[in-house]
């Protein structure tokens, strides 16, 4: 047999199929050095005990060495007597394909789609689902960081989503994404609020449904804030409400008007330009589960903030964040969501 043949049988093969095998070619030909998340356990350790060796179950400094299991340092807590390695608590912990969670990194810094995903992996769709909210999960448990000087806020809005719910009961199904029955915005709709200062910092969070009010934006917003701040919206009463009752310089931009920029510094264009990016990337996703929404919120702030380094160095700082903080994330949260 010569190449020849297997060309013309290569050839008759669908198309899905001739791009495996030339995969598999490539790889068997010019195999890349293998990257594992276990080459990161010392950098994910180093973050996750950067003040020290601590008890993940109850914050105890008082550990031990415990031996070692499958390669992996144990150590057990002198206090609780609970054991727990570098990884517990972490997206990674329990998992049954460790040498496939960091490919799994690169295609989540990359964007790529569940059913994409499992076919790389050769994982269930399913599966890929549930690590991909055990990392975003982990990420939105970190927190948002404290906006400071100018800062930039306005609401967008997505349509409401049951996506994964066996029965809806207010409303008839829609098919991927749907649009609303009523024009403008409405209770079909869920409002974000999203702010931006100068530094480069984010917020952005789901407050509710509807028009957005001054005590949801409160809830939202108000917990993000330095105490010397200047806030930049557009006319919106919700927000003269909510800067009146917390005391904060508000400059008002009204657009209607033909305002954009206001005394050569205040506007809301970063945060404006950032609900367009935020709405193009949503749509490889053909809706959202509203449930959800805040961690896609969360992913894509995150790439937003990591966006000028190499896709190498968001996939290591993604991993780090993610196994930064002792989460207890199971997948049955995500059966009986």
């Amino acid at each position: 047999m010569d190449w020849h043949s297997v060309y013309g049988d290569f050839s008759d093969l669908p198309k899905a199929e001739q791009h495996r095998l030339f995969q598999a070619i490539q790889d068997t030909l010019f195999p890349e050095p293998k990257e594992d998340i276990a080459n990161m356990v010392g950098d994910i350790r180093e973050v996750r005990f950067s003040n020290g060796l601590a008890c993940v179950h109850c914050g105890s400094v008082c550990i031990k060495r415990n031996g070692k299991y499958r390669s992996r340092q144990r150590y057990l807590c002198k206090d609780c007597g609970k054991s727990f390695n570098d990884m517990t608590a972490s997206p990674l912990s329990g998992t049954h394909h460790p040498h496939k969670w960091l490919k799994y990194f690169q295609l989540m810094v990359e964007g790529v789609t569940l059913p994409k995903i499992a076919e790389q992996l050769d994982i269930h769709v399913s599966t890929a689902f549930y690590w991909r909210h055990k990392i975003l999960n982990a990420l939105r448990s970190l927190g948002f960081s404290t906006l400071r000087g100018i800062i930039e806020s306005d609401e967008t809005y997505f349509l409401e989503s049951d996506k994964g719910k066996k029965s809806i009961s207010h409303r008839k199904p829609r098919k991927r994404g749907g649009k609303a029955k009523k024009r403008g915005i409405s209770k079909e709709q869920i409002s974000i609020v999203v702010a931006h200062d100068r530094n480069g910092n984010i917020m952005s969070k789901l407050a509710g449904r509807g028009r957005i009010t001054a005590d949801e934006i409160e809830q939202t917003l108000g917990t993000c804030l330095d105490n010397e701040i200047v806030l930049c919206t557009d006319s919106a009463t919700n927000y003269k409400a909510f800067a009146k009752k917390r005391g904060i310089p508000h400059e008002i931009i009204n657009s209607n008007k033909g305002e954009h920029v206001k005394k050569g510094v205040y506007h809301i264009q970063h945060v404006n330009a950032y609900h367009q990016r935020l709405k193009k990337w949503m749509e490889r996703f053909n809706g959202v589960a509203t449930k959800y929404m805040d961690n896609y919120l969360m992913w894509f702030r995150f790439l937003e903030l990591q966006k000028k380094l190499n896709k190498k160095l968001q996939t290591k700082s993604m991993v780090l964040d993610a196994c930064k903080k002792a989460n207890f994330t199971l997948v049955r949260t995500f059966k009986t969501a």
